[in-house]
């Protein structure tokens, strides 16, 4: 199954369905409940899981808690100011 990207302001997000086995640790672990139950299908017949990109705040907690690497988050943090010497 083709990968599904979910960009954001500060990063992205990447679902593999052909990875994810529908253990649903993702969804209980999220802390802004934006991953949700999908009406898809994956590869082992449990439904696969979809992400709200307007509540993400790309914590990262559902690819750590993943343990078939289906989830990667990309974060790209803010530009840091340079500090001013006089």
């Amino acid at each position: 199954m083709k990968a599904l990207q979910y960009d954001l302001a500060r990063g992205s997000i990447t679902l593999y369905p052909g990875l994810c086995k529908g253990c649903g640790f993702c969804i209980v672990k999220c802390p802004r409940e934006c991953i949700t139950w999908s009406e898809v299908l994956g590869v082992y017949g449990t439904p696969t899981v979809q992400v709200d990109g307007d509540k993400c705040i790309l914590c990262q907690s559902c690819a750590q808690i993943c343990p078939d690497c289906a989830i990667t988050v990309t974060y790209i943090p803010k530009p840091r100011r340079k500090k001013r010497l006089f």
